[in-house]
């Protein structure tokens, strides 16, 4: 069962990757950077406001030895009543936003996404029901079809000339399908729940505490270096750095995803096992160093093609971007694995100090870095990420005493890898010719990449090999029960 909930998670979050690309490449060649950077800093202006309502997160829920309805009302209620006061509060504040950027599109954008918030609210609880009884199946359906109606919806408004105003209608038509999906899945009767009631507020708080202002910390680092640059450059720079930031996520995205939905878990099983904790964590990190880095350097590398083929000839201000943050990118990695440790341990305090330390450094460094300019951002990042790498690092060591030397041993043969997979790209683009961007080059460097991460693979005797060899003997094992199957049914 729990497998089954984790490949179900994986999924989802794989198609709303695919939905959430595809957004990316065409409405990019239908805006203008300048319209699609007005749409992001509304967007990042909404996630900051509602990112407050996780002080009275319906994921209390989950951890809940029993859920009754009283505690499903109060759920409901404070999430309501929370997501009225930001929408309140987003409309009040709308024409001063409009007049700080000169934005006039940006005032009825953010009405819209108010009333989005208001409605998304309505569907919390149940979401976080179905979670707590490991209905990912359901989750899985309910959110491919809310991310498909957004992206209609945008496309489809963008199309027709609505200009930036066509996010938050996206927005506006996502949170109405799951609001309504939602009600209609719910495990209990609606008109159970739908009720107000605070019988168990204390609870929301106490619980929603470290929660809530770890992710305000979190919204606040990844939005409001972007609304300042917008203010002091353009919404064309907002959209340089946004659609870069997209695109040099793409590797984060595709291998780490999984990592998420099971990392916490995993860890937490081997902790109780009384397994070796160093020997755990390194080996992790050396799995995904072999998985990562090739993929954030060749877009690097590939930047040209990449922006050409994603995006469209309109940004080709994006390439030398997208070039730095990829690189930047390489001192990520320590970092993803540092939560789902530290709560694995049961460190559940320095799990949020952490955060909290390393997200106000960055958000500092890159709010200094944007008041001069989109390039400048980039290049904070070759300072901001390695702090992070090294805060991340510090908090795991109070608990795993690693050493130096051992780090480096599990990640070095990533990094042989990462080298046999450049050999191949580098010297097609090095040949006369192969130098402009373009699909065919793309897809070249793509397969010698490939060619040259399993040569590195083998070289190295990277312990990866073993998963590949997993992945191998269950591909053959398939194939034979599907020979069977034909034979049996005289097909």
């Amino acid at each position: 069962m729990v497998r089954r909930a984790y490949m179900m998670a994986s999924l989802e979050q794989y198609f709303a990757l695919l939905i959430n690309f595809t957004v990316l490449v065409i409405v990019a060649r239908i805006l203008t950077p300048g319209e699609i950077g007005e749409a992001v800093t509304g967007l990042a202006i909404a996630v900051v406001a509602f990112s407050a309502r996780e002080f009275v997160t319906s994921d209390f829920l989950i951890q809940r030895g029993t859920v009754d309805v009283e505690t499903l009302r109060t759920a409901l209620t404070l999430q309501v009543a929370v997501s009225v006061m930001i929408a309140a509060a987003l409309v009040a504040l709308s024409g001063l936003i409009t007049r700080f950027y000169a934005a006039p599109d940006l005032s009825f954008f953010l009405s819209l996404a108010a009333v989005a918030g208001v409605i998304e609210a309505l569907a919390q609880p149940v979401i976080a029901l179905l979670r707590r009884e490991m209905g990912f199946g359901v989750l899985a359906c309910i959110r491919t079809a809310v991310s498909l109606t957004a992206a209609l919806f945008t496309i489809m408004l963008a199309a027709l000339g609505f200009g930036p105003i066509a996010f938050a209608w996206g927005m506006l038509s996502g949170s109405l399908m799951l609001a309504i999906l939602a009600v209609t899945c719910s495990p209990l009767p609606a008109a159970a729940i739908f009720r107000p009631g605070l019988a168990r507020w204390r609870e929301v708080l106490s619980f929603g505490l470290f929660k809530g202002a770890a992710l305000v910390v979190e919204r606040l680092h990844e939005t409001v270096p972007q609304l300042i640059l917008g203010r002091i450059a353009s919404m064309t720079s907002v959209a340089l750095y946004n659609r870069s930031n997209t695109l040099c996520g793409i590797p984060d995205r595709i291998i780490m995803s999984a990592f998420y939905s099971m990392a916490f878990p995993a860890l937490a099983s081997r902790v109780r096992d009384g397994h070796d904790i160093e020997k755990t964590y390194l080996g992790v990190l050396a799995y995904l160093s072999v998985l990562y880095w090739p993929g954030v350097v060749l877009i690097s590398l590939l930047a040209p093609s990449i922006v050409g083929i994603v995006l469209g000839p309109q940004w080709t201000e994006a390439v030398p971007v997208v070039r730095v943050l990829a690189l930047a990118a390489v001192f990520w990695l320590p970092v993803i694995v540092t939560g789902p440790l530290l709560l694995a341990l049961g460190r559940n305090r320095d799990a949020f100090l952490a955060s909290l330390v390393s997200r106000c450094l960055a958000a500092g460094i890159l709010c200094a870095a944007s008041l001069h300019g989109v390039m400048a951002m980039a290049l904070s990042q070759f300072v901001s990420l390695p702090l992070q790498m090294v805060v991340a690092l510090a908090f795991v060591h109070r608990h795993v005493r690693f050493s130096l030397s051992g780090l480096a041993a599990a990640l070095m043969p990533s990094a042989v890898v990462t080298g046999f997979s450049l050999v191949g790209p580098v010297a097609l683009l090095a040949m006369p010719g192969h130098q402009e961007a373009g699909l065919l080059v793309f897809a070249g460097a793509i397969l010698l990449a490939g060619g040259g991460w399993l040569a590195g693979l083998l070289a190295t005797r990277h312990p990866f090999l073993i998963e590949l060899q997993v992945l191998l003997n269950a591909g053959r094992d398939r194939a034979r029960r599907l020979h069977r199957f034909l034979v049996a049914s005289g097909a």
